[in-house]
């Protein structure tokens, strides 16, 4: 019986915080949207937009001590950008669909990994914990706004420009397909290193140990390189159709560099010190790209 009770106490908390993450994208976005309206450059509607739907969530998390709240808007908001880009400016040639559709792939597909391991309100990623216990209420305010919220939206917006570019050329450009491919390659990437560690962890529960299973066992990041790959995508497409502003569209190179330079050694520091196998599994393992092992295990 108390299982039971736990169980269902559980889920309400999950639909709780779900609903109020709902609720609060819905009011950011709204908010950004007025700006973004009246601002004729796309280039600056977006940017507007996506600053003031960030601030709103900020605010929020200013009040309600869940840093994590932020979590989703990485592959929320694109869409969203997409969408009100296509529908203010009319663009909706045979590339927008084409690349609103591959958008809409990869966005249902991360959002809904987040979904399925989301806990509920205040159970804030061990991240934002870290930060907020080693800094003071100022400092940790400082980092949130700059360094947990701002940044990822400055680089997802910065590897959304190629983006714009696409759905604003009129008509289909077939050399945008090998684009949309290898942006589809990084959604199956991510696709099949979440549904491995999931298993592993259902199977492993409690144990401390790594997962070197499937495609884990030839890459200590491939959740990392599936979502590098896809933005890599969004810039090939963006060449088939613009070969000749190329420069544009390198923005996608500040993703890549935020994975390298912050989210992989994180991950690595605190896999190293929650995993007693992981130093093991470290040498033997690439540490990103899809290699074979080192050693025989």
């Amino acid at each position: 019986m108390a299982q039971n009770v736990k169980g269902t106490f559980d889920m309400s908390e999950k639909a709780k915080g779900l609903l109020v993450n709902l609720l609060l994208y819905a009011a950011a976005f709204a908010v950004g949207l007025v700006p973004f309206a009246f601002i004729e450059n796309i280039f600056l509607a977006e940017a507007a937009l996506t600053a003031v739907a960030t601030l709103v969530i900020y605010v929020v998390t200013c009040f309600v001590p869940d840093t994590s709240l932020y979590d989703p808007y990485w592959s929320v908001a694109p869409v969203v950008m997409l969408l009100a880009g296509m529908v203010k400016y009319n663009l909706f040639s045979a590339n927008a669909w084409v690349l609103f559709a591959a958008v809409c792939i990869w966005s249902v597909r991360l959002t809904g990994n987040w979904a399925v391991t989301y806990k509920g309100l205040l159970h804030e990623d061990w991240r934002y914990r870290m930060y907020r216990e080693k800094n003071g209420k100022f400092m940790f305010a400082l980092i949130n706004f700059i360094g947990l919220q701002y940044v990822p939206t400055i680089v997802v917006y910065a590897g959304l420009v190629a983006g714009f570019f696409i759905i604003a050329v009129p008509g289909f450009s077939p050399w945008i397909i090998p684009g949309i491919c290898v942006m589809m390659l990084g959604v199956s990437l991510e696709f099949f290193a979440d549904r491995a560690i999931h298993r592993f962890l259902r199977e492993n529960k409690g144990s401390g140990k790594t997962c070197g299973i499937s495609i884990w066992k030839y890459s200590r990041h491939p959740n990392y390189l599936g979502e590098m790959t896809f933005w890599t995508g969004i810039f090939i497409a963006f060449l088939g159709v613009m070969p000749e502003k190329w420069y544009f569209g390198l923005g996608f190179l500040l993703i890549i560099a935020l994975f390298l330079s912050v989210s992989i050694p994180m991950m690595e520091r605190h896999n190293m010190e929650r995993r007693t196998d992981y130093g093991d599994y470290k040498r033997r393992t690439s540490v990103l790209l899809l290699l074979p092992n080192k050693t025989k295990t």
